[in-house]
């Protein structure tokens, strides 16, 4: 799908891929070091999306940038969730709160309004 230096180009079935492939390689300890993936895992992963997804051709720094997005993402939610006054629908995997809070929150949290989580994935 990109190339080296482009823009990588994400839609939730990517997403899905790679958060399955994460989780798939996730208790694999020649993939991981003490603070996360190594060079070798990161390689591994991407070797295994590509192979899951073969239009698709992301580069070890597109998935990183997306592993950190989603791993921010899932991070907003989980706060959000202890906010007061909010409130959580598990059929729809959203966050129920009155407009005033909701405002608060994704004035707090640059981008969460639109984001699309994976939030039970994660």
């Amino acid at each position: 799908m990109s190339k080296e230096g482009a823009r990588a180009s994400w839609n939730s079935t990517y997403e899905k891929g790679l958060v399955d492939v994460l989780h798939d390689n996730k208790d694999n300890p020649k993939l991981k070091g003490q603070n996360g993936w190594n060079s070798e895992g990161w390689k591994c992963i991407t070797a295994k999306f590509n192979e899951r997804f073969s239009l698709a051709h992301f580069t070890k720094q597109q998935l990183q940038e997306k592993d950190k997005e989603l791993k921010s993402s899932y991070k907003a939610v989980r706060d959000s969730r202890k906010e007061s006054w909010t409130g959580w629908n598990d059929s729809l995997c959203m966050i129920l709160a009155e407009p005033e809070v909701w405002a608060r929150l994704t004035q707090r949290l640059q981008g969460f309004a639109r984001s699309h989580f994976l939030f039970s994935t994660l």
